[in-house]
């Protein structure tokens, strides 16, 4: 059997549930390999049988965020990204499956998107997980100008983790996606002669600061997907303090 391509920029669909996530290629950050993960991940670890209030932190078209719907996980849905080409999937989204009524969204930067009386009881994300592209790596130069995978000096984490805590409810819980966050120097794949990423030390040792330092009190580091290309998923789980 054979298989036809999709076009650049030519709009798909990836289903979980009832709920058809439109999207584009160039825009799939890996949310339609780990999506049914990410999901599991979550409902095993929930702290409440549904979320009233969900958000996904650098959505993309919203894979996450709308499985976590699909699934009665949550029951409304907030979604945001610095991309708006990623937004006007997620505006798709929400008008092909009907859900105006359940699902906001934005584009922006950080959190600036966000309404300041917004509440959330659940936060998802799978965000940029790469401090620093080695140059000498095969897939730098693809990569190097890409939004999904690029955090350096972890601006983006930190500008999270800084200004997220005003925004839960008490009873909050956070799954944030990191790739190999036990490790300093990222191989993908294992084998490479090159590392991937190169950091200062383990990715989670920052986290764990920035978590801190926002009011929040890291619960677990739970692997939860490994890729075939060898990249290890862990979810930083976290809520607020006090």
């Amino acid at each position: 059997m054979s298989t036809i391509a999709p076009v650049p920029g030519e709009l798909l669909t990836w289903t979980y549930g009832g709920v058809g996530v439109r999207y584009r290629e160039e825009l799939d950050g890996a949310g339609t390999r780990i999506g049914h993960a990410f999901v599991a991940c979550v409902a095993e670890r929930a702290s409440k049988p549904v979320y009233d209030n969900a958000f996904e932190w650098c959505a993309g078209p919203g894979f996450i965020g709308f499985a976590l719907l699909a699934q009665g996980l949550c029951r409304q849905l907030t979604l945001c990204d610095v991309n708006p080409a990623a937004i006007a999937c997620v505006r798709e989204t929400v008008r092909a499956n009907g859900l105006a009524e359940r699902v906001s969204f934005a584009a922006g930067r950080d959190l600036e998107p966000l309404d300041p009386g917004a509440r959330f009881d659940l936060v998802v994300a799978n965000p940029p997980n790469f401090f620093a592209l080695n140059p000498r790596h095969p897939s730098y130069a693809r990569l190097k100008d890409d939004l999904r995978p690029n955090d350096p000096d972890w601006r983006v984490h930190r500008t999270f983790y800084a200004g997220i805590r005003p925004f839960l409810t008490g009873d909050a819980r956070l799954f944030i996606s990191e790739v190999n966050p036990a490790d300093a120097t990222v191989f993908i794949p294992p084998d490479a002669p090159e590392p991937y990423d190169v950091r200062p030390r383990p990715a989670a040792a920052d986290f764990a600061t920035m978590i801190a330092a926002g009011g929040l009190e890291l619960l677990e580091t739970a692997e939860y997907f490994t890729g075939r290309d060898g990249a290890r998923l862990a979810m930083m789980i976290s809520r607020p303090l006090g």
